[in-house]
């Protein structure tokens, strides 16, 4: 268009027009204006109907919408599957972005149908949060802003409760009223705050007959506000299969006064609640008393989980618990001889539970036909709990045990033991192995042939004795884990590699354990070998974290040099500063070195994050 202009020359260029030039140069650009104002009425016509046709292709096209035609019970199972798999993902009664409440909102026949749809609406999570402190300044103030949030709480459980009909509920409680010891109750904010606890407990406990899972995590004061829980007759729970009890005592005068009759055990222990006709997954968070004179039906149990022991036991309590349940599928039993909180002496004698009056460990062998998932924490278990099971479905061992000594592997261990004999038939194996030597280790790993996932943890209980502070444990290790390759014809064999069926690998690095990126290359470029030889698996996942920071050269480095095919594997490497008194190092990993999303990835949780037990197929926070 220029090119026809008397200036074209000029343009672009340092040329500084006359006065007659700049009048012809204004006239011509006036006159080029309007057509391009012209142009624009004319653009934006077409704009106008272009977007009045293609308004009229989507409002048609979504006439032919496959969901418009879909059948309300085939949506309805949509909806179902939108619900978190975990309870402690999403909370219903506290977010807005649950999903129940989101479909809700996406179209009139979608509301219709959620609310019509009471499966989405019978998981109800209620944290209630903490009490302002005393001390806090304008502390009415924020008493009346908590006493809005459970009433928020509240209402919306209600919603819940309405909205779920007569179907069987989940119900997950956790907090309670943490009031100083010489607060008056009978006074403000300390009445108001009472009532609206007990409100809460009372709107669920009326519908305890729709209770199918219940998760109980509970703090109990002066107040008791949340007593009424543990008061439940059989008879008002007939449909509780799944129970959950962690009860935390905040007021020493109440454990004093309880303990007379002792209510203590009654009520930590949810004592009615486990008397519930149809239950079968039980698990208890603090133990203070001993389950072995509660009246559970054991052999009806399918999965048990029980927390630290605040009382005096011995050696045989593990034998004793599993030697009373035979259905079980699942169990988690953590075990610490000793006596680790203050309580009253008389009512912790009266539950103390000898090695006889549990069982006869010297004579008779204990089956547990169906037994998958053994975990095992706290102090490492005595060698005759081996000798006394028959665990012929055992296919997961989690061993979170710790010793204040190295360990070898004599007959005098249990832990060895358990490996020993049932290593054959363990596809997934979690150890933490703080206080093990390099033979220890090894002794174990030649145990795992069918092994598929092996974790080595590190407890944040155990820490070494003495000044010597040489590695435990080296490359070797990693060495034995490795195929070793023919160099003649690249084909990797396996007849002197440990753990040949191994696919997921995952390790905690500390100081004591002196494994270097490069060594955990070579294992992993030998395990990732497409040749390997019959019965060397393919390793798919590597997750490894280590106390430093990240080196120059990275193990993602070093296959890249050995030209090692890295597809459809998950490869993590997180580095960060040593700690070790932190309880959840999954939250401060500031380095990673990954190429997946970890922040629910199983693989990388289940290696870095803190064990948590699982009831019920949901994850209870102990």
């Amino acid at each position: 268009m220029s090119s026809g202009s008397p200036f074209a020359r000029h343009l672009n260029t340092n040329y500084v027009p006359s006065a007659i030039e700049i009048h012809h140069i204004r006239s011509l650009a006036d006159e080029q204006q309007k057509v391009v104002d012209a142009l624009n009425v004319e653009i934006e016509a077409l704009v106008k109907r272009r977007d009045e046709h293609a308004k009229f292709v989507k409002e048609h096209s979504a006439l032919l919408s496959p969901v418009r035609r879909m059948p309300n019970d085939i949506l309805s199972l949509i909806f179902l599957f939108c619900l978190p798999s975990n309870l402690f993902q999403s909370s219903p009664t506290k977010s807005g972005d649950h999903p129940a409440l989101v479909i809700s909102a996406v179209c009139q026949r979608w509301r219709h149908l959620s609310l019509d749809t009471p499966l989405l609406w019978t998981v109800i999570d209620i944290q209630v949060p903490w009490l302002p402190d005393p001390q806090e300044y304008r502390w009415h103030d924020s008493m009346a802003y908590w006493g809005k949030q459970v009433q928020a709480i509240l209402a919306r459980t209600q919603l819940w409760i309405s909205r779920s009909a007569n179907c069987p509920l989940t119900v997950s409680f956790s907090g309670g009223l943490t009031l100083p010891e010489d607060t008056d109750l009978s006074e403000e904010p300390a009445l108001t705050a009472t009532q609206l606890m007990r409100s809460l407990v009372t709107a669920l406990c009326d519908v305890s007959y729709r209770w199918k899972a219940v998760y109980f995590s509970v703090e109990m004061g002066i107040d008791e506000a949340v007593n009424e829980f543990f008061q439940l007759p059989p008879d008002k729970i007939p449909l509780l299969e799944t129970l959950f009890v962690n009860v935390l005592l905040t007021s020493p005068s109440l454990v004093n006064r309880l303990s007379q009759g002792e209510q203590l055990m009654e009520i930590t222990t949810a004592r009615e609640l486990i008397k519930a006709p149809r239950l079968r997954r039980l698990g208890v968070g603090h133990l203070w008393s001993s389950p072995l004179h509660l009246p559970i039906k054991w052999a009806n149990l399918t999965e048990l989980s029980l927390g630290p022991l605040t009382y005096q036991t011995d050696t045989s309590f593990p034998l004793s618990i599993l030697a009373m349940c035979v259905n079980l599928t699942r169990c988690s039993i953590h075990h610490q001889p000793g006596q680790r909180h203050v309580i009253p002496t008389n009512l912790a004698n009266a539950n103390v539970t000898t090695s006889v009056q549990a069982v006869n460990r010297h004579s008779r062998v204990f089956r547990l036909p169906r037994l998958r998932t053994l975990e095992l924490r706290g102090y490492h278990p005595p060698p005759f709990l081996a000798t006394n099971l028959d665990l012929p479905s055992l296919r997961e061992l989690i061993l979170l045990c710790s010793s204040p000594q190295t360990f070898g592997e004599g007959p005098e261990d249990g832990i060895f033991e358990l490996v020993r004999k049932f290593g054959d038939s363990l596809t997934d194996f979690v150890f933490e192995w703080g206080s093990l030597t390099e033979r220890s280790l090894l002794a174990m790993l030649r145990h795992l042939p069918n092994v598929v996932s092996l974790r080595l943890v590190w407890g944040i209980r155990h820490q070494r004795m003495g000044t010597d502070r040489r590695p435990l444990i080296g490359d070797s290790v990693l060495e034995k884990l490795s195929p070793q390759v023919d160099r003649l014809n690249g084909v990797a064999g396996g007849a002197l590699c440990y753990c040949p069926k191994l696919q997921k690998f995952g390790c905690q690095v500390r100081e004591d354990v002196a494994l270097s990126e490069e060594a955990f290359a070579r294992f992993v470029a030998a395990r990732r070998h497409r040749q390997n030889a019959s019965g060397v698996a393919l390793l798919t996942s590597f997750v490894a974290t280590f106390p430093s920071q990240k080196p120059n050269k990275r193990i993602r480095d070093w296959l890249e040099e050995m030209n090692v095919d890295l597809e459809d594997m998950i490869l993590v490497a997180a580095y960060r500063p040593q700690t070790w008194h932190h309880s959840n190092p999954a939250r401060r990993l500031p380095d990673l070195d990954a190429d997946v999303d970890l922040r629910d990835h199983e693989d990388y949780v289940s290696t870095v994050g803190s064990f948590m037990r699982t009831l019920g197929g949901l994850t209870m926070l102990m």
